[in-house]
């Protein structure tokens, strides 16, 4: 076994200071890839906290009474696209702000008494649409028919829309950072392993000449395509988080990326070092 190791690691010396250029090239890539994916898993998160809130929010006129208000919900959930639609009435609205806003709500309740029982609180829809199967220019459109209904006052399009939107363009974001990331991590390290190939070509020629096995070959390509996959990967993610501590005070409350994708990131790049060494053996030896 030392021999096969020695045999690596002189391979590995061969490329000189283009390995520290390469995992500097790669770590910088795996940096901003990482960035992308913790970027993603936050918008995911909000969204899954967010899964049950309503995707629009219809605020009625203060002139349109409750049971004219429940009419109208049974006349919009006869549209195939709405799933739900909730009625929120005047006193139901004061009674949640009181709540919700804790002491403010003390302020609430004494200027909706200072009105002689004014509630500043509209009667709203809260309307429950399928996310999944429809686009934000459709949910554009849902809101602007039910706009045209005269007792509507205005129509919102809560958080929950725009985090759908937002993790759309994340995931479209992400597919394209990670193609991206790995074709620059393919080339980078197989030009590195390429250049300790050609250094060692002569070398390499005498030991096929006296018959060295296809597997001792073939060693020091895996194992500095794996080397330089597994190290850059280390090295990204230590500065993604050197980056995060220092400015952690900005940033505020941010998470780290789970140990799980943190084992994944690594072992991509491990692969792709370790498929990269096999490719160059097959072509330069």
């Amino acid at each position: 076994m030392r021999y096969p190791l020695k045999n690596a690691i002189s391979h590995i010396a061969c490329a000189g200071t283009a390995n520290l250029i390469g995992i500097i090239g790669v770590g910088f890539i795996t940096a901003l890839l990482t960035t992308l994916l913790l970027n993603h898993s936050l918008i995911l998160k909000q969204s899954e906290f967010k899964r049950h809130s309503p995707t629009l929010v219809a605020f009625l006129k203060d002139t349109v009474e409750e049971a004219h208000g429940r009419t109208l919900v049974s006349q919009l959930e006869k549209n195939g696209q709405i799933l739900a639609v909730d009625y929120t009435s005047k006193a139901d609205k004061l009674a949640r702000g009181e709540a919700e806003f804790q002491d403010l709500g003390v302020l609430i309740k004494e200027a909706f008494a200072e009105t002689q029982g004014v509630n500043p609180f509209p009667a709203s829809l809260n309307i429950y649409v399928d996310e999944e199967l429809i686009t934000r220019k459709a949910l554009e459109h849902i809101a602007l028919e039910i706009k045209t209904h005269h007792e509507i006052e205005d129509v919102m399009l809560t958080g929950q829309g725009q985090l759908k939107d937002r993790l759309r363009d994340s995931e479209r974001t992400m597919l394209v950072g990670t193609a991206i990331a790995i074709v620059v991590a393919w080339f980078i390290i197989g030009s590195i392993i390429k250049r300790a190939t050609v250094a060692r070509s002569e070398e390499i020629y005498l030991m096929k000449l006296i018959g060295m096995f296809r597997n001792y070959l073939l060693l020091p390509f895996v194992v500095q395509g794996l080397f330089l996959g597994g190290l850059s990967a280390l090295c990204g993610l230590g500065c993604f988080y050197t980056m995060m501590y220092v400015f952690q005070s900005q940033l505020g409350g941010v998470h780290f990326l789970t140990i799980y994708q943190i084992i994944l990131v690594v072992a991509a790049e491990m692969l792709i070092g370790a498929l990269v060494g096999l490719t160059t053996h097959r072509k330069y030896a």
